[in-house]
């Protein structure tokens, strides 16, 4: 081996060792969670249990996306569990109504983008808090949800809930490949994109957006309308794997969002941060979700469990980034 060869292989491996060190803790207790419980449980480690965590997890992951985005900015919408219930319940309603499949899919995404368009105009011009604003929001969309639904969930018959939870493609349901779709689509716009830049100077610096003369509130509003589609199409496969409008089911979504996104290392206070992070925060809650049910563990401990696992797994996140 030549002298510029081991050079090159050196300089390689501190490159590998300082990714390695970046990598949040979710990442490590993802893998130690896959070993115990394959010890633990008998089928956890077969591909039909793991085709199913990746179904389960695909509307979470969907959803931590656009908290990301707004975490990034130093915030946190309180409003995309209910933003969520809409859109199954509105989407549904629509079919049942006799409307297309294509225009009552839009329909749904169209209604959640309008909300998130909604929070950005508050955050932006009124200048509330975000998790005012957002928690406001979620009141209304959580009322209309409700309302329209009578309180209950809606069944319409259709081909499409099959197609998008159970059909496969190349081994993996085409509900995990939307949601894949989604996690490429946020991480090439926060990382590839000038929009993505100016996310993450809301979040760091924002008197350099003005410095550059770009309006913080038109970036603002841009990403809480980004949100929104995200959140539209999270409703829909959440609809598809449920088969039904529920005005209730996409509850507590918006707080295991903000879990997920913080194991996954993104900062509130400093736009720093990354969607890819997000997806080993989504993977440790739902692999811990499924290794305990698999395991048998009493649904009186599972809650405790997993917020002693979310909560260690942060702060330690937390302590590695005061350190650097």
């Amino acid at each position: 081996m030549t002298a510029s060869q081991a050079t090159s292989m050196k300089l390689k491996q501190g490159l590998i060792q300082q990714k390695l060190k970046q990598a949040p803790p979710a990442v490590w207790i993802v893998l130690l969670l896959v070993v115990f419980f394959s010890f633990k449980t008998k089928n956890f480690l077969s591909l039909s249990n793991f085709a199913s965590i990746a179904v389960q997890l695909t509307p979470l992951l969907i959803i931590s996306c656009a908290q990301t985005l707004v975490v990034l900015i130093q915030g946190t919408d309180l409003s995309l569990g209910a933003s969520l219930n809409m859109v199954t319940v509105v989407w549904i309603i629509s079919l049942e109504a006799g409307i297309p499949l294509v225009p009552s899919i839009l329909i749904g995404i169209a209604a959640a983008t309008f909300a998130g368009f909604l929070n950005g105009v508050i955050v932006a011009k009124l200048k509330l808090p975000i998790f005012i604003a957002t928690l406001g929001m979620a009141n209304i969309l959580n009322s209309i949800a409700l309302t329209a639904s009578d309180g209950a969930s809606i069944y319409f018959k259709h081909d499409i809930y099959t197609f998008i939870s159970k059909q496969a493609f190349l081994g993996l349901p085409v509900m995990v490949w939307i949601g894949i779709l989604c996690v490429l689509a946020t991480h090439i716009i926060l990382t590839r994109t000038r929009l993505g830049s100016r996310i993450r100077a809301l979040g760091g610096n924002p008197e350099a957006l003005n410095f550059a003369g770009y309006s913080v509130d038109k970036a603002t509003i841009q990403v809480f309308v980004l949100t929104g589609i995200l959140v539209g199409i999270a409703g829909i496969m959440l609809a598809s794997r449920i088969e039904s409008g529920n005005p209730i089911a996409g509850n507590g979504f918006e707080f295991n969002s903000v879990a997920a996104v913080l194991l996954g290392g993104t900062s509130m206070r400093e736009g720093r941060g990354s969607v890819i992070g997000t997806v080993f925060g989504v993977m440790l809650v739902q692999i811990l979700k499924n290794g305990l049910v698999m395991a048998n563990v009493s649904s009186i401990y599972q809650s405790a469990i997993i917020g002693i696992v979310v909560l260690f797994s942060i702060i330690v996140n937390a302590y590695i980034r005061r350190k650097d």
